[in-house]
């Protein structure tokens, strides 16, 4: 391992990054099971994630976290930052792979699907702990959906940034609060 990631990890602390790494599988893991994605014996090599590039992931972001701490002289970040953060990298990188022959369009694009899941998931989590009514109508759920596929579009044919993701984060959790007050 390169020195500076050594050093990385170090900076972190190594129970904090192991913790943060077996979090990260967690979340595959349960979006591959939702997605339904998760093979049996049978059917191995359906979808996987690649650790070793889901490691370098979490290298890359914890390097941006850090340097944005010193530069601004702060000890934590936001949340919404560190959401774009750890989203971008999962883009550039694409940890989750589809070893064998692609079926469909939507496993071309597998770590979009898993951005917005994350995306949607943490800010959702955030709302959910404000509000005890969890339930969507109609209506709202259609809405949804077709922000779900507009940030899909926007994560496979656009250039995102990180500081854009942070963005996108804040624009929907803003969608969460007006359209309370409607």
């Amino acid at each position: 391992m390169q020195q500076n990631y050594i050093e990385l990890i170090k900076a972190v602390g190594e129970k904090e990054f192991d913790s943060r790494l077996s979090e990260l599988q967690k979340q595959v893991n349960e979006f591959l099971d939702r997605a339904g994605y998760v093979s049996t014996e049978e059917e191995k090599g359906c979808v996987e994630c690649n650790d070793r590039i889901l490691y370098h992931v979490l290298l890359d972001y914890y390097s941006d976290i850090l340097r944005l701490k010193e530069f601004h002289g702060i000890k934590h970040t936001i949340t919404d930052k560190n959401i774009a953060y750890l989203a971008y990298w999962i883009l550039k990188r694409k940890p989750i792979q589809v070893p064998n022959s692609v079926e469909e369009d939507k496993d071309i694009f597998i770590n979009e699907r898993f951005v917005c899941y994350i995306i949607t998931y943490e800010c959702l989590q955030q709302k959910q702990k404000k509000s005890s009514d969890h339930k969507l109508n109609e209506q709202s759920m259609k809405k949804y959906d077709r922000y779900i596929d507009l940030l899909l579009y926007f994560l496979k044919y656009r250039e995102c940034s990180a500081q854009m993701l942070e963005l996108l984060i804040e624009t929907f959790k803003m969608g969460i609060v007006f359209g309370e007050e409607l």
